[in-house]
């Protein structure tokens, strides 16, 4: 496939995998590192049809500012497929523990069946709770939906909240609708709240600020599917190079570089 078309592809590929499609994008932004022009184009392409997907922004972002973009690729795709979040955040479960988690995360959904003996309570957001729940069950692990409004009851009874990062700013995090009133019952009832924050999550303001308007920046947010929880109400973090870590950590944690050009709209 010639390499403008691959990226075309990535670029209109919805509903998978985060984490996936930034390795797709990877490949496909390799063809295109020896015309730097069309390179910033497609970057901006990806970025303008992902407006949420971090570990997307954040290859963006390295492969426009670097020197030698095809080995910053190469870096940030190994960084990608060798993330050890997800064995961190499976060892840190409790024995026989009950977790409350929301939505879809890749690391989260490999940890939980990777341990096999940690029941998980699945709180629904937009239909990605029931995704998380098939594959769940199809992997043999104990789980069950929650409604949401079953959050609070769900909490109460859970030993861990794990609220996954879509992208990680300087004070607060984006993830998925619900997740801040899953947060907020849980540090009221003075519940452990576990923050996972997968390898390319974390951005510089100049990119976390753009990206939380372009979903949240409408008259009706509550409608946006998507919330800003505050570090503030962090038990634990877990994020390369392992976990867990004080919420405090969240600010040493490495970003990519702000390259705010690619967040300007291509004319083609």
């Amino acid at each position: 496939m010639h390499p403008i078309e691959f990226l075309r592809y990535v670029a209109r590929s919805h509903g998978a995998d985060p984490v996936e499609v930034a390795m797709g994008a990877a490949d496909a932004l390799a063809g295109v590192t020896h015309d730097p022009a069309a390179m910033l184009v497609a970057a901006r392409r990806l970025v303008e049809h992902h407006g949420t997907n971090a570990p997307l922004w954040s290859l963006c972002a390295r492969a426009v500012t670097a020197l030698d973009p095809r080995d910053d690729i190469r870096a940030v795709s190994r960084a990608l497929s060798t993330d050890q979040t997800a064995t961190h955040l499976a060892a840190a479960f409790p024995e026989d523990a009950t977790v409350c988690v929301i939505g879809w995360s890749g690391h989260v959904v490999d940890a939980l069946v990777r341990r096999g003996d940690v029941h998980a309570l699945v709180v629904d957001s937009l239909g990605d709770g029931a995704d998380a729940l098939r594959f769940l069950s199809n992997n043999d692990a104990s789980c069950e939906l929650v409604a949401p409004e079953g959050i609070a009851s769900a909490v109460e009874c859970a030993d861990v909240t794990v609220v996954a990062a879509l992208a990680v700013g300087p004070d607060s995090t984006l993830a998925c609708g619900g997740s801040l009133a899953l947060a907020s019952v849980a540090w009221c009832s003075q519940r452990p709240v576990w923050l996972v924050c997968g390898e390319g999550t974390v951005l510089p303001a100049q990119l976390f600020d753009p990206m939380v308007e372009g979903v949240r920046g409408r008259p009706d947010p509550w409608a946006s599917g998507h919330d800003v929880v505050p570090h503030s109400i962090v038990s634990a973090v877990f994020a390369p190079p392992g976990g867990p870590l004080s919420a405090a950590s969240l600010t040493g944690l490495p970003a990519c570089p702000p390259a705010t050009e690619i967040l300007r709209r291509s004319v083609v």
